[in-house]
């Protein structure tokens, strides 16, 4: 009944940005000229009323939380690593069944500076108008902290900034990636007072982060989720249309998709492949969707014995529970690739084919 109500709050009101504080808001929209397309000024009330209280409720979150927040200690992290459409989403959602293991929701990723004394009695108003989300990725809350995301892009389409280069960090400077880490940081000790657990997390551009969430969190532990390239570049073509609505705060020009998910595919897995020998013996494990798809609770029963996680018997009910709710589930259909697309995608991700042996 609620879901058309909640479609038109996601695509025309409501926006990812509503944990921004004002100070930040307005250096965002300065950054950007305040440029802001007319269709989306909503969007821009919406933020900035909400910018005006987060602000409030984060001074006070900092007067009566910080010295908790700060003694915090984040207990060895499993990252849940794969490009867009890779499954990852899948897997979360599986892991996320142990009560042992805790992950951020809708609400904290969106309020990153002020659940702790917001979501008690805010979130129960406003989740039911929301599209419904069991568990976020951390990404979102980078948005809202310190605005260092890829995702920005799809905000300001028509941007000079250059958001792109926080996909992988490679590109940001040492004061930019110092304000990263200290902004996930924070967000983790966060979700670490709130829940007393360690947490299981997964946003896309972590793939191409390993060096620096080992910096981070030295005892972190690593799955890396693939599947067939062809199948994720028809699934990213179709992802974008469907999100960027969602993010806009400006209409666009017209982008090239074909080059932004080969590039953005290419630029993440060159980092990945450099970096993940970085990781330990025994915090990595690489699962592929297809398997995971035929064999849930093998595949999950795999990951949790190589990364010595858990004993996964005792939460074989949930999988079991919650693989039924979505027995009825139906994968979108995407129209086939022609030949020459095929032969750029084989040739740009040529490294991912040879790698896990999908046929070209």
């Amino acid at each position: 009944m609620l879901y058309f109500p909640r479609l038109l709050l996601a695509m025309f009101v409501v926006h990812l940005l509503e944990g921004i504080t004002w100070g930040d808001w307005i250096r965002l929209l300065r950054r950007e000229g305040f440029r802001i397309s007319p269709i989306c000024w909503p969007r821009v009330v919406w933020i900035t009323t909400h910018s005006l209280a987060n602000s409030a409720m984060a001074r006070h979150v900092a007067r009566t939380r910080d010295a908790e927040i700060e003694a915090a200690r984040v207990e060895a992290p499993v990252f849940i690593l794969g490009h867009y459409r890779s499954g990852t989403t899948f897997l979360h959602e599986l892991m996320a069944t142990d009560p042992r293991f805790a992950s951020p929701t809708r609400f904290q990723t969106f309020n990153p500076r002020t659940f702790l004394f917001s979501e008690r009695w805010l979130a129960p108003l406003v989740e039911p108008f929301m599209l419904p989300r069991r568990v976020q990725e951390d990404e979102v809350a980078l948005m809202n902290l310190v605005q260092q995301s890829p995702y920005m892009d799809w905000c300001f389409p028509r941007s000079r900034v250059g958001y792109r280069r926080f996909s992988t960090l490679r590109g940001a400077d040492p004061a930019e990636i110092a304000a990263w880490s200290d902004a996930f940081g924070y967000f983790l000790r966060s979700l670490t007072v709130r829940y007393r657990r360690p947490l299981i997390l997964k946003s896309p551009p972590h793939t191409g982060r390993i060096r620096y969430l080992l910096e981070a969190f030295p005892d972190a532990r690593f799955v890396h989720i693939r599947r067939d390239p062809y199948t994720v570049y028809r699934s990213m073509r179709s992802l974008l249309r469907d999100i960027r609505p969602v993010f806009r705060l400006q209409t666009s020009a017209g982008e090239d998709d074909e080059e932004f998910v080969l590039s953005t595919y290419r630029d993440m897995y060159d980092a990945y492949f450099e970096d993940r020998a970085l990781i330990p013996a025994g915090r990595q494990m690489e699962i592929a969707y297809e398997d995971l798809e035929a064999d849930p609770i093998g595949q999950l029963r795999a990951v949790y014995r190589g990364l010595s996680l858990a004993d996964f018997e005792p939460i074989r009910p949930a999988v079991d529970a919650y693989l039924q709710s979505i027995r009825g589930y139906r994968k979108s259909r995407h129209e086939p690739l022609d030949d020459e697309l095929r032969r750029r995608i084989a040739g740009a991700w040529s490294r991912c084919f040879d790698e896990w042996g999908y046929p070209r």
